[in-house]
C-alpha cells in the first residue's frame, strides 16, 4: 500500500508540476533517507547534539537549495531558518532542563517495556532534537514563502524603501500565519488524540494531565513550533528587505572601503 501511494504521489506530481515535481519528489525520500540516517546514528548511543545539527543543516540546504536552486530568496530562507534553529536549540536545552521532558514517560512503559532502559543516550538532548526535527519543516515552508512573495513585490516596484519593503513582508506574513496556525494545531490535535483517549479512559485529573511528562512534552512541541512560526515572519522579512535594497556592487564596495581603511598608512 506504501508502493503504491507513493506511486500515485509520483504520478501527481510530475502532472502538476513537472519536472519539479519530480525534485519534489526526490526531496521528500531524500529528507526520510537523512532521518533514517539520525535513528540509526542515534540508535548506536551517539550524543544527539552534533548529528541533529548536522541532519537538519542537510535538510535544510537540499529543501531550499535543491528545489528553488541558489539566488537571493533562498539565500535569505536560509540564513532566516538557521537563525532560527540556533535559537530554538539553545532554547530548548534551557526549558527540557527546567520542565524535565527527558526519560520515558509512565505513558510509555507499556509500549517499550520489553527492551532495556539503559539506551545510554542522553534523554534530554534526545528530546530537543525530537524538536528541533519537529519544527524544521514548518520553519522553512513559512521562511520561503515570505522570501519569495517579498522579492517579487520588490521586482514590480523597485522604488519601495527597505522600510516599506519590511512591512510589506509583515503583511504577507500576518497573512499566512493565519494559515499556519491552524496547521500546527490540526497536525499536533491529531497526533495528540491517542494521548487524550488516555486520559479519558483512566479517568485522570486536569492537575494530573497537566503535571505529566507526556503532556509536559506534547505541550512543549506545540509552543516552541508556534513560536518559531511567528519569529521566522519578521527576520525573513527584515533579511529580505535588505537584501533586496543592497546590491552585490554596494557589497563590494562596502568590504574594499573597509579593506583600505584596515591597511596600515605607509610613511
Amino acid at each position: 500500500m506504501i508502493k503504491l501511494l507513493s506511486i500515485i504521489l509520483f504520478i501527481l506530481l510530475c502532472i502538476i508540476c513537472g519536472k519539479q515535481g519530480l525534485k519534489v519528489f526526490l526531496s521528500i525520500y531524500i529528507n526520510l533517507a537523512l532521518v533514517i540516517i539520525l535513528v540509526y546514528i542515534l540508535a548506536m548511543g551517539i550524543s544527539p547534539l552534533i548529528p541533529t545539527i548536522i541532519i537538519t543543516l542537510l535538510i535544510t540546504i537540499i529543501t531550499i537549495f535543491y528545489l528553488n536552486k541558489v539566488n537571493k530568496k533562498t539565500i535569505c530562507s536560509f540564513i532566516s531558518v538557521i537563525c532560527i534553529l540556533i535559537f530554538f536549540f539553545t532554547f530548548t536545552i534551557v526549558i527540557g532542563n527546567r520542565i524535565y521532558i527527558q526519560g520515558y514517560s509512565v505513558e510509555s512503559i507499556e509500549s517499550i517495556g520489553y527492551i532495556s532502559y539503559n539506551t545510554g543516550l542522553n534523554m534530554l538532548m534526545l528530546s530537543n532534537s525530537v524538536i528541533i526535527i519537529g519544527l524544521i519543516g514548518n520553519i522553512i515552508d513559512t521562511s520561503m514563502a515570505i522570501s519569495s512573495a517579498l522579492y517579487e513585490v520588490y521586482l514590480n516596484n523597485k522604488e519601495l524603501t527597505q522600510k516599506e519593503l519590511f512591512e510589506s513582508g509583515m503583511n504577507i506574513g500576518k497573512d499566512i500565519l493565519g494559515t499556519t496556525t491552524n496547521t500546527l494545531f490540526f497536525a499536533y490535535l491529531g497526533s495528540c488524540t491517542p494521548l487524550f483517549l488516555y486520559f479519558q479512559d483512566f479517568h485522570m485529573s486536569f492537575s494530573n494531565i497537566i503535571n505529566s511528562k507526556i503532556f509536559a512534552i506534547e505541550f512543549t512541541r506545540i509552543i516552541i513550533s508556534g513560536t518559531a512560526s511567528f519569529l521566522i515572519i519578521p527576520l525573513t522579512s527584515l533579511i529580505t528587505s535588505i537584501s533586496c535594497k543592497v546590491s552585490k556592487e554596494e557589497i563590494y564596495e562596502k568590504i574594499s572601503n573597509y579593506l583600505r581603511r584596515q591597511k596600515p598608512s605607509s610613511h
